[in-house]
């Protein structure tokens, strides 16, 4: 039986605070509101500054969300705004940054797969390796491919101590609502060690945790497919770090990823609008294997040096990463077949190897007058294949070569007026092979696609203007530009053409404009708002086609706002919120701008609170709001049936609760994810409005975790 939201709820609603406001712990770390510096924007740069608007989720909150729940997907979709929540399972498909696709990046890493997108590259690490997450919102030409919709860049811990050795140990166990079938139950375990002799440092950190099966507020087992129940994920974090002298230094750093689903369910449809897919203790078919990610690898080896030359410094690095991702078995289905009419699963290989050289030269121009001049050439190796488990390829290797000079400047005037401006030219080519294309239905007729190259020249700048001098009141304006491969492996994987150049794949190109105030009253409160449009020629998403998604290349804009704020209102009291909302609509044959864009990329408005008190010293509390808003604007089809991806989307309101202790090195918690236990259809599972993916979200979780630092 579907719960209502209680009178209770909402009381409690009006008193708590922003998703993206400073989650503090204790008292001693809850006495100001502090101006965040940023690095992601390539010029290290205060918050206020980057003509931008800027989300920092900070350890503090990394570490709270690791308590409530310890996922990605979950952890960005309930502190960002301008994104959508997590679909509760391992695809972030419908998990766009303002309604495109962002650049994920682990230390500058890419782990997005422009080639062939995975939807899965914010699930590549764990929480357990971050220290912080910078989200720079809007194109950008800051990082070239990929970065239409803004930048995620994942930031991984660091020692942060003088002493020879330091570490924590933390344990954590879960159960859903106390439930008694044995399969709610979850745990994770989290060793660290860092320390600092001489001139090294070092820091290494090791995760494993399994969660339960996923159980709804009805206490019914969700299902699996795609599922993030019964799963077993690793995390290894090794940085090393060595002063060659007082101005440079060289660090190395290796992270793995692993997160594999093994389960006795099997997924059970529902039927969309009526009941819910379920988790049914069955046998899996013989063929299928465990699906997740086997692999995640990334590594970087990187120099820096202060005043290399006069008044520049220098960052160079190269990197690597392999991943091997693995999506759900599907039985082989007459009425929609595919593969040659034969069961499959596919899985995704991308292999990546760049370096980048970058310098940042300080020039003083007057006493009033300075800027900051970066400058360098990136370069990024990627290859790419689709293939079934079984061997065959549904997309042939691809491979992609990615040379991009850049440069960015910042001036500030008169210590209060700031000017940005930047570009950046990446050429790219792609070696694309001979290829069969792997057919539907034996009786299809073969296409076998005469291969080639493909060359991309693309020229982006960003422009932007911001004013400082009066702290309450701190305006910008910023253009910014993006392109994308968008996905370029799945059109190529349904050719009709016999010629690669008969193929359309064309970049993406988005101009995004914005304009927005950063406040700062006191020291007891923050305001952040700005308004933003973005266009493109070519779509940047995916549409439904004979029960496959290909990409849609109609002319699209997106527009909408976001607003925050941040309250110290005591000492021991801090609050806040945030609310976002945006709107998506298509160019149409007759030049209108008379249709929307599917939910799948513009999710419903979404507001965010919550509040932190520390009621004694080294006691904290947390309550956590969040509510998204309703989209019923599209009709069914002749058969009286929602299209994919066009489906009725409810609203949601969730409470999340902590409680927590420290006591000398220790540190206790109590985390209550959906505290009222509300029974609830995930977003993307409403939107999507397909029968085996109508699937409810978690219900209630309870998790006791302690820390041990050392």
């Amino acid at each position: 039986m579907r719960k209502k939201f209680t009178p209770l709820a909402f009381i409690l609603a009006t008193v708590v605070a922003p998703c993206n406001a400073q989650t503090e712990s204790a008292l001693d770390s809850m006495q100001h509101l502090q101006e965040v510096t940023i690095s992601t924007t390539r010029i290290p740069e205060l918050k206020s500054n980057a003509a931008a608007t800027v989300t920092i989720i900070d350890n503090k909150q990394i570490e709270a969300m690791s308590k409530i729940a310890p996922d990605m997907s979950h952890l960005l979709g309930l502190l960002t705004p301008g994104m959508a929540l997590s679909s509760n399972t391992t695809s972030s498909r419908a998990q766009s940054l303002r309604g495109r696709s962002a650049l994920i990046l682990i230390d500058g890493i890419p782990q997005s797969t422009p080639l062939r997108s995975t939807d899965r590259d914010i699930r590549t690490i764990d929480v357990s390796a971050i220290d912080h997450i910078e989200i720079v919102k809007g194109s950008t030409a800051l990082y070239g491919n990929g970065a239409i919709g803004g930048l995620i860049n994942i930031i991984t811990k660091k020692n942060t101590t003088n002493r020879a050795i330091a570490g924590q140990t933390t344990l954590a166990g879960s159960t859903y609502n106390f439930f008694q079938q044995g399969k709610g139950q979850g745990y994770r375990i989290n060793q660290q060690l860092y320390g600092k002799a001489g001139q090294f440092d070092y820091l290494i950190s090791g995760t494993f945790g399994r969660t339960g099966s996923s159980v709804d507020g009805d206490g019914q087992f969700i299902s699996p497919r795609y599922g993030l129940g019964d799963t077993y994920t690793t995390n290894t974090l090794v940085k090393l770090g060595y002063a060659l002298s007082t101005k440079s230094r060289i660090e190395l750093m290796y992270n793995f990823y692993r997160s594999l689903q093994d389960t006795k369910l099997i997924p059970s449809a529902g039927k969309y609008l009526q009941r819910p897919a379920i988790g049914v203790i069955g046998n899996r078919d013989p063929q299928a294997v465990d699906e997740g990610t086997r692999y995640n690898h990334n590594a970087y080896l990187k120099f820096t040096s202060r005043d290399i030359f006069k008044h520049t410094d220098l960052e160079a690095a190269i990197y690597g990463s392999s991943l091997y991702t693995v999506f759900d078995f599907r039985k082989a289905n007459p009425a929609q077949p595919r593969w040659e009419e034969t069961s499959g699963q596919s899985a995704v290989k991308d292999r990546k190897f760049g370096f980048r050289t970058q310098f940042t030269s300080h020039l003083t121009l007057s006493e009033n007058a300075f800027a900051h001049l970066v400058y360098g050439y990136d370069y990024l190796f990627n290859k790419t294949a689709q293939p079934l488990v079984d061997g065959r390829l549904w997309m042939p290797w691809l491979r992609s070569n990615n040379h991009a000079p850049f440069v960015q400047m910042k001036a500030t005037l008169w210590q209060w007026f700031n000017v940005k401006l930047g570009g950046r030219y990446d050429f790219i080519n792609v070696s694309v092979p001979d290829y069969d294309v792997l057919r539907n239905k034996l009786s299809d007729p073969q296409v076998h696609v005469q291969g080639g190259s493909l060359h991309y020249n693309n020229l982006s700048f960003n422009v932007g203007l911001s004013y400082n001098k009066i702290r309450e009141f701190q305006p910008f304006v910023a253009f910014s530009q993006g392109f994308s491969i968008f996905d370029l492996g799945r059109t190529l994987r349904a050719a009709k053409a016999d010629v690669l150049s008969k193929i359309s794949t064309e970049p993406v190109k988005t101009n995004n404009y914005e304009i927005g105030a950063y406040s700062q009253i006191g020291d007891w409160l923050q305001l952040n708002g700005s308004f933003f449009y973005t266009y493109s020629k070519l779509g940047s998403d995916l549409k439904i086609e004979n029960g496959f998604w290909v990409v849609n290349r109609t002319p699209q804009k997106v527009y909408g706002i976001e607003l925050s704020a941040d309250a110290k209102i005591l000492d021991n009291l801090k609050a806040g919120a945030n609310l976002s909302w945006f709107e998506g609509k298509l160019k149409s044959a007759s030049g209108e701008w008379d249709t929307y864009m599917s939910n799948i990329s513009i999710p419903a408005a979404k507001l965010g609170m919550y509040v932190n008190y520390s009621p004694i010293k080294n006691t904290y509390l947390q309550l956590q709001y969040i509510h998204t808003g309703k989209r019923n604007r599209f009709t069914p089809n002749a058969t009286g049936a929602y299209n994919e991806g066009e489906g009725i989307v409810n609203r949601i309101n969730l409470l999340n609760f902590m409680a927590g202790m420290k006591l000398k090195a220790w540190d206790f918690s109590l985390a209550v994810s959906n505290l009222l236990n509300y029974t609830y259809y995930t977003p993307s599972s409403m939107l999507m409005a397909r029968n085996a993916e109508y699937a409810h979200a978690d219900g209630r979780n309870i998790t006791l975790t302690a820390t041990f630092k050392y």
